[in-house]
């Protein structure tokens, strides 16, 4: 008897040690891509895009955990419970940092005050639903995306990377009888946008000095004086040799608010090739700016890559708005021909 209890203490000692040793290997990436998270000073590729993946390290880290409480449990020996509780406190962490993405800002959203007077129009100064989507050269599905948009009764509609065919594709399809009004620096090398709009808009000049066009206007909505400034957000993406124009371009979106006439209400929507886990596009939301994904607690909503084998991992498309505006809804959609989902939200004008 004595000796099958020393086997079954030998066979818990080397359970525990296999369970501490993986619980050690999971954790790696999780610490090493909080450690990045964290750090104040510029990083440069390609651990920017590795940080595209912290949400989902977040699982590896929580398995990592429970096996080394397992491991304690199995033989709580002293440096046994110094790794369980170095893991877990990474595993906490990281979900300090993630869970807000998650839980809905009750400061930000607002309840909806009324239904939209009539199919496909919201009620005039009170709700507004907008649209983004990276169209992308090849061409999306016009008639998906048209489909979308009569759905979900969108009165502002942003279309980074378009092009002349796929303009033209829009306009065969009937997009001017959803919007009667656009702003459109469209070229050839799919470097364009656009703003279409059921309201009347003011051409502003584009953000001067990006890869991308990003166009903007001003839509004159009935009960909001001023308008609302649009931009339609296509920010470079942080690829080898283009991680300065990468940080500049959103850097430089921070400061369009602060330059406009008085306090006015703004919404820049579209690809910003960056997630919460990015600190320059943190560094941007503390210019005033509210992530609609974030507050209505999807902010782990993924938009890229879309339609391919990979499935979707980071959220690179964001609505971001002004103090004043409040998020009723937000939700993504995917449609072909693109390799984004489309972002949509739904705004309170009454703040």
């Amino acid at each position: 008897m004595q000796e099958d209890g020393s086997h079954g203490q030998g066979r818990r000692r080397l359970g525990a040690a296999w369970c501490l040793a993986a619980a050690a290997l999971l954790c790696l990436p999780g610490a090493g891509l909080a450690v990045l998270r964290l750090i104040p000073w510029d990083i440069g590729t390609p651990w920017i895009q590795l940080l595209s993946l912290f949400p989902a390290s977040v699982v590896v880290t929580t398995a990592a955990a429970a096996l080394a409480i397992l491991a304690l449990c199995l033989d709580s020996r002293p440096r046994r419970t110094v790794v369980a509780a170095t893991v877990t406190g990474v595993m906490l962490l990281q979900l300090a940092m993630v869970l807000p993405r998650v839980l809905p800002q009750g400061g930000a959203v607002v309840a909806p005050q009324a239904a939209p007077s009539s199919p496909g129009r919201s009620v005039p100064g009170r709700t507004v639903t907008v649209m983004a989507l990276n169209v992308g050269p090849p061409g999306v599905d016009v008639e998906a995306l048209l489909a979308e948009v009569r759905a979900r009764r969108v009165d502002i509609l942003a279309l980074p990377e378009l092009t002349p065919p796929t303009l033209e594709a829009l306009e065969g399809a009937g997009v001017a009888s959803d919007f009667p009004h656009s702003v459109l620096d469209v070229d050839w090398a799919g470097t364009g946008s656009g703003i279409f709009s059921r309201f009347p808009l003011d051409t502003l000049e584009r953000v001067p000095g990006s890869t991308f066009y990003q166009s903007r206007a001003v839509a004159a909505i009935p009960g909001v004086p001023g308008g609302i400034y649009l931009t339609a957000v296509h920010i470079d993406s942080p690829r080898p040799g283009h991680t300065p124009y990468w940080r500049q371009e959103l850097r430089q979106l921070g400061g369009l608010r602060p330059a406009l006439p008085g306090p006015p209400s703004a919404l820049l929507l579209g690809d910003f090739n960056a997630s919460q886990d990015h600190r320059e596009f943190r560094d941007l939301l503390a210019t005033g700016l509210t992530d609609a994904a974030q507050a209505a607690g999807k902010g782990l909503a993924p938009t890229w890559p879309a339609n391919s084998q990979v499935p979707p991992f980071v959220a690179l498309d964001h609505v971001l708005v002004t103090p004043g505006i409040g998020i009723l809804a937000f939700a993504t959609f995917t449609v072909h021909g693109t390799d984004h989902t489309g972002v949509v939200a739904e705004l309170s004008l009454d703040g």
